[in-house]
């Protein structure tokens, strides 16, 4: 399936309104991450979010949903970005869209 080119603020917005249309009404304080254009392998999204560091467990599996799904949708466009490059084990996969 080809992803859809967007910019990192148009994948933001809309990373960022699907979780404030499905985040739990007593949650006010979590927000999306900011994304980050990185290098992905042949067929794998060239993007991930920042770290998750504060947010409550509910939005952080919403958050994972969220992106797995997006990450399956979308490639990030951004000719003036460096892609991030996570160290990380040899053997330490994260799911596309996600950085540990």
């Amino acid at each position: 399936m080809e992803r859809t080119a967007l910019t990192p603020g148009k994948l933001y917005a809309r990373l960022s309104a699907e979780f404030r249309r499905l985040r739990p009404e007593h949650c006010g304080s979590c927000r999306m991450p900011l994304v980050v254009l990185t290098r992905g392998g042949p067929g794998e999204c060239n993007w991930i979010v920042e770290p998750t560091s504060k947010l409550c467990g509910a939005c952080e599996a919403l958050i994972a949903e969220i992106v797995q799904k997006a990450a399956r949708e979308y490639d990030l466009r951004d000719p003036i970005s460096v892609p991030y490059f996570p160290q990380s084990a040899p053997d330490a996969h994260a799911p596309c869209g996600l950085r540990r």
